[in-house]
């Protein structure tokens, strides 16, 4: 056995890295196994962080904990890899009637809602580049992380400290040895599973309720225009940086692979032309896959005949939010110091023989 471990974790995309640095902090010693691939979602997405979402008007689910505790972990990686990660920018979401901006600013007075929401925001400098809706509002506390900024330099981070491997997972090399795990190599208490919608040809996972959703994104190029904000406009524009921005996204959930389609890329074109007035340049086109199931709640907890898996995964459209809050509640909970949340364990699930 040349190498032992707390914990091997396989996939290195938003949930493998925050995993990794709460197991990290908590002292525990572990080993990330992750060839990596272009059509990961972590690679693809906005990270955007919304509050406010859904079309009746609601908190995003927990958010009241989700937040400060993501932006006190963002905050830290960036001291520990010295790279921005949470960049705060506002939303702001275009209202078409009378009705849609009635019920947004009534939702705003509520208590606990205006802390996130305004009725209140002045377009009057984006005249002649955005179309003219009905009437504006704005989203507060809101942003978005550079997912794919932070999961690139949290790589180069793992491999300079060797607890990465580059390579394509085995199932077929797990061996259960007495109350441990082996994986060629390395020996673990257990292996964590963090692979997205990978998952669901996972052998000991595979009966969990998958509903991965493909999505596809543009990156383009606004000449002499500079956002502030991100805009909802029928799409998201999320500025990137350097006349840059992030376009998207579609829903598919059929074709579940990371190639682009031309479907895809006209819807979001037509939308883009309809929000925005300036003239713009595509400059990429990607697709990726979601990992979603079937309640929209992260997916964490124990195997039920092999305690030495665990799965950790599920955290979908809103993983910037969502992922440091239970990466650190998974991590306490592996630890012996909390039972997990009812709402994410795994538990939940039936599991057939």
């Amino acid at each position: 056995m040349n190498k032992q471990v707390d914990y091997i974790i396989v996939g290195q995309g938003i949930a493998g890295s925050l995993l990794s640095h709460f197991l990290l902090k908590a002292g525990k010693h572990i080993h990330i196994i992750d060839k990596g691939h272009e059509g990961a979602a972590s690679r693809v997405a906005a990270g955007i962080i919304n509050p406010v979402t859904g079309r009746r008007i609601v908190k995003s689910w927990k958010i009241d904990e989700l937040l400060p505790f993501a932006a006190e972990t963002y905050q830290e990686l960036e001291h520990l890899l010295g790279i921005p990660v949470f960049i705060k920018k506002n939303i702001i979401r275009s209202f078409e009637n009378n009705k849609q901006f009635t019920d947004w600013s009534v939702k705003s007075g509520r208590e606990g809602m205006s802390q996130y929401m305004s009725d209140e925001y002045d377009a009057s400098q984006w005249k002649g580049i955005l179309d003219e809706p009905y009437a504006w509002g704005e989203i507060l506390r809101s942003g978005r992380v550079d997912v794919a900024g932070f999961v690139e330099a949290y790589r180069q981070y793992a491999l300079e400290k060797d607890f990465l491997n580059e390579v394509i997972f085995d199932y077929k090399a797990i061996e259960f040895t007495g109350d441990k795990i082996t994986y060629k190599n390395i020996q673990a208490d257990k292996i964590i599973f963090c692979e997205g919608w990978k998952s669901a040809a996972n052998p000991y996972f595979d009966y969990l309720p998958h509903e991965a959703a493909k999505g596809e994104v543009l990156i383009i190029r606004i000449p002499e225009v500079k956002f502030d904000k991100l805009v909802k406009m029928g799409v998201f524009i999320v500025p990137i940086g350097e006349e840059r921005y992030w376009v998207g996204s579609t829903y598919s959930w059929d074709d579940l692979d990371t190639i682009p389609t031309e479907k895809a890329k006209g819807n979001l074109v037509k939308r883009l032309k309809k929000a925005l007035k300036s003239p713009f340049e595509i400059l990429e086109h990607h697709a990726a896959v979601r990992p979603v199931f079937k309640d929209r709640r992260p997916m964490l907890g124990v195997h039920p005949e092999f305690p030495q898996l665990a799965i950790f995964n599920g955290m979908g459209t809103k993983g910037a939010s969502l992922t440091p809050f239970w990466a650190n509640h998974f991590t306490e909970f592996l630890l012996g110091n909390l039972e997990l949340n009812k709402e994410v364990d795994i538990r939940r699930i039936s599991f057939v023989v």
